[in-house]
């Protein structure tokens, strides 16, 4: 949900096709009709617009209703994604606060390596400086060194999923020289299945 440079994802010959740049303004309220209706999921980057997003919180409420997938990456600071809580900074006194470690399995990030995720260049905290505390039954993927999550899946706010990683945007990994770099392809991999998995339980349940 925002413009990419051509050497970003949206570049990539295998990748940038499967993707759609949206423009948040364009969604706003129409209870008569599902603007996000059509698309397997909607990634939304840290920098978006989101006082825009609260004042038409409608839109992505009716599109998770409806069996969507959602993917947000950034610090949550107003009220227009269902089930989340706003982002609590870590209060850190060292380096090593900032570290991160799986907590489940998961295909997102298979092959990739903890570390890449915590440190750049001999930087701490890449992946995550702070945490959304979780909602109800709420599975998490990755979490800090304090056990306060990263990243979780939500599935039972709505009748769609959630994704919520307490950093940036996932598809930002794209063309880094670490094993962070497997992750915008997994993430895509991961939408095709969860959002099939997702439609056809919301079907089922009408």
């Amino acid at each position: 949900m925002d413009i990419r440079s051509p050497e970003s994802v949206l570049g990539d010959a295998d990748l940038g096709p499967r993707l759609t740049p949206i423009d948040c303004y364009a969604l706003v309220d129409q209870p008569d009709r599902h603007l996000l209706d059509g698309y397997a999921a909607v990634v939304i980057p840290a920098m978006v617009d989101q006082e825009h997003l609260a004042a038409h919180p409608g839109v992505i409420r009716r599109y998770l209703d409806g069996g969507g997938v959602v993917v947000f990456g950034g610090h949550l600071h107003r009220d227009w994604l269902p089930g989340a809580s706003p982002f609590v900074p870590l209060e850190a006194r060292s380096h090593r606060d900032y570290e991160v470690a799986w907590v489940a399995d998961h295909p997102i990030f298979a092959g990739v390596n903890p570390s890449d995720l915590t440190y750049r260049r001999g930087i701490a905290g890449f992946l995550a400086r702070g945490h959304h505390p979780l909602p109800d039954g709420a599975e998490v993927l990755v979490r800090l060194a304090g056990g306060q999550p990263v990243t979780y899946l939500d599935r039972r706010s709505t009748a769609g999923t959630v994704l919520v990683q307490s950093s940036g945007d996932m598809l930002g990994y794209y063309g880094l020289d670490s094993t962070t770099a497997r992750i915008p392809r997994q993430l895509l991999d991961w939408i095709g299945t969860e959002a099939k998995a997702v439609r056809a339980r919301v079907e089922a349940a009408r």
